[in-house]
């Protein structure tokens, strides 16, 4: 079989973009017949064509900052998790509808995303660094796993039961 994208091509199409779209829409539906998870595939489908689509411009590509390259993936894969996680797509919308209008007013919000994406930043910036063979270390790597589980598993505490231990 010929991959989607040589398929395109061949017929003279736009290739690339389609063949995502078409490729996530079918990874939505095969996680679950349901809304959710289509709008799941649509959207990561999305984000990687307008990303494909933006990087062969010079400006993406030279001019703009990595870090508002990062801010833009992080935040879009995040709003599309929301879809797979959601049990229905009314709760999905609840959910995006809560973080647009949610408690930013709460003196811990904004102090804790702050940090918690500084976090992330810091991290992939020292991968990139020379402290590289530092933070491959086997207990700095481990550390960090158990740091980031027990992180997780008492963030998840307060609203039922620990994703991961409902398998």
């Amino acid at each position: 079989f010929m991959p989607l994208q040589m398929r395109w091509r061949e017929r003279r199409a736009l290739g690339t973009v389609p063949a995502l779209l078409v490729t996530f829409l079918v990874s939505g539906v095969w996680h679950g017949a349901a809304w959710t998870y289509v709008i799941w595939g649509a959207l990561h489908g999305l984000g990687l064509g307008l990303t494909y689509q933006w990087e062969r411009s010079s400006f993406y590509r030279k001019r703009m900052p990595a870090a508002l390259k990062r801010a833009w993936v992080l935040l879009f894969v995040n709003l599309a998790w929301i879809f797979f996680r959601a049990g229905t797509l009314d709760d999905a919308l609840l959910i995006v509808r809560r973080i647009a209008t949610g408690p930013w007013q709460a003196p811990s919000m904004p102090g804790l995303m702050v940090f918690l994406i500084a976090a992330v930043w810091l991290y992939q910036a020292l991968c990139e660094s020379r402290f590289r063979p530092a933070l491959q270390a086997g207990p700095v790597r481990v550390g960090l796993a158990v740091c980031m589980a027990l992180f997780l598993f008492l963030a998840s505490s307060g609203g039922g039961a620990f994703i991961y231990l409902q398998f």
